[in-house]
């Protein structure tokens, strides 16, 4: 069979037919390829509308909650604020009606009712964002007359009378009390002119200092009258460097494990943190309940110490006496991180025990470095705890006893018996600390305790023991 010859023309059409078709694959598949990538960029696209939208969404209900939390705030805060200082003016009300009262039915009903304004104001004092060295006076202030009038309030309850050394501590309140509400007052007006806003008010700055604190200043400035059940340099705060706390700061977590494993150790308690202060005295503010009762407590920053505890007593007869309260107080501090501590101070008014703690280091006693328990005789437990001068004062120290005891003594003169010899170390009015000895001696006209200066040897301070209707005072 004859072989076909190929012309060069028809190799060179076949050759164009090839490169054709290929070029169409080619266009086909980019075309196929075009059509693969639409409905993924469409899903991109639209995926990332949906993330922007959600992001837009979480945005917007982080915003409308923080307004909402911050106005919360704003209004917790402005009510804790106007509610003090409605019963700042109650409390005044209450006061200038006590003293035109003559019927002890009609003065316990007003006691009741003042305490119960010193509770309100307490409560403010204690929600407000305030730095604690601008109120720590005034809280002490209004928990003293609180005290008072809960003392007051057990004596006319059991049919007795008061003493006229007893109301007479009313008009000492009742003047300070005056000032405090005039300098609030004062301040509302410039509130209301400012359209003052407790949020902004509330930033602290780095020293601790935020507006609300400073406009709160004047409550400082304020000369705040002793009150009743003071021992012997009870009211020692003339520094306001704090030594006693050390340079560990704990959190809040540490501080309310500490109330739980040690204040409150073994017992069924519910610890629950309420905020912060800021100040000298940084704290942890927490309410406990306890036996259906509540406790506030506050536990230092620095140091995780309790700093106050503050409850109330129950009513009834004392079950136990003043000896067995003093062991349950010495007990509690030195469980809880005030080591060597020893009752220097028992007062007992009706069924609660007041009582002062100071360390005691080989047979010296530290006053700078005391603590005040209170502990209901009745229900035999501590309601009450305050540490603001051992967080300011204590520190290590190396008394010097120079001077001799026997001819310390000589310097008290004629006509007197010695009670109780002690070594001490005392904070003088001055804010300088002196070794010295202390005679708890009884004289003719009454009992005195002197402080000789152990290294001087010279008298360094008297004081005299006073009676009012059971209670002591010194001066």
């Amino acid at each position: 069979m004859p072989k076909s010859k190929i012309r060069s023309e028809d190799f060179e059409n076949e050759k164009k037919m090839k490169q054709s078709n290929v070029n169409m694959d080619k266009n086909t598949k980019k075309k196929s390829d075009a059509q693969k990538v639409i409905p993924i960029l469409t899903v991109v696209i639209i995926s990332l509308l949906i993330i922007i939208a959600c992001l837009l969404i979480a945005y917007y209900q982080v915003y409308k909650s923080n307004k909402q939390n911050a106005n919360v705030l704003e209004g917790v805060y402005t009510s804790s604020y106007y509610s003090m200082v409605d019963n700042v003016n109650n409390l005044s009300v209450d006061l200038s009606k006590y003293s035109n009262l003559s019927t002890n039915q009609a003065k316990l009903s007003t006691l009741n009712d003042m305490m119960g304004d010193c509770n309100y104001i307490l409560a403010g004092l204690s929600t407000l964002p305030i730095n604690q060295e601008n109120v720590v006076a005034s809280t002490k202030f209004f928990n003293q007359i609180y005290g008072v009038c809960e003392a007051y309030a057990r004596t006319l309850s059991n049919g007795k009378d008061l003493t006229q050394e007893q109301e007479l501590i009313f008009d000492k309140i009742a003047l300070v009390l005056a000032e405090i509400k005039s300098n609030l007052n004062e301040q509302n007006y410039g509130m209301y002119d400012t359209n003052f806003n407790f949020i902004d008010a509330s930033i602290f700055d780095k020293t601790g200092m935020n507006e609300l604190s400073a406009s709160m200043g004047d409550m400082t400035n304020i000369d705040y009258p002793a009150m009743i059940f003071d021992g012997p340099f009870s009211t020692a705060l003339e520094t306001r460097e704090v030594k006693g706390l050390g340079s560990v700061e704990v959190s809040k977590e540490q501080a309310q494990t500490y109330l739980k494993d040690k204040v409150y150790a073994n017992r069924d308690a519910k610890i629950e943190f309420l905020n912060e202060t800021n100040g000298d005295i940084a704290t942890y503010n927490f309410e406990i309940t306890l036996d259906g009762k509540k406790v506030g407590a506050q536990v230092s920053k620095m140091g995780g110490l309790l700093i106050t505890l503050s409850s109330y007593a129950e009513g009834g007869d004392a079950i136990m006496g003043g000896e067995k309260a003093g062991e349950i107080a010495k007990n509690f501090a030195n469980n809880i991180g005030f080591e060597k501590m020893d009752v220097v101070w028992l007062e007992i008014h009706e069924n609660v025990a007041y009582i002062n703690l100071a360390s005691v280091i080989d047979d010296v006693i530290y006053y700078p470095d005391q603590v005040k328990v209170k502990v209901d005789l009745t229900a035999q437990d501590i309601i009450g705890f305050e540490a603001l001068n051992y967080a300011l004062n204590h520190v290590e120290r190396e008394p010097k006893f120079v001077f001799g005891e026997n001819e310390a003594e000589q310097l008290l003169g004629f006509d007197y018996e010695v009670i109780k010899t002690s070594k001490a170390v005392i904070r003088l009015d001055s804010g300088k600390e002196i070794s010295c000895y202390e005679f708890f001696v009884e004289r003719i006209d009454g009992n005195y305790f002197y402080y000789i200066d152990a290294v001087k040897g010279e008298i360094a301070k008297v004081m005299k023991l006073v009676s009012m209707n059971g209670v002591q005072k010194l001066i």
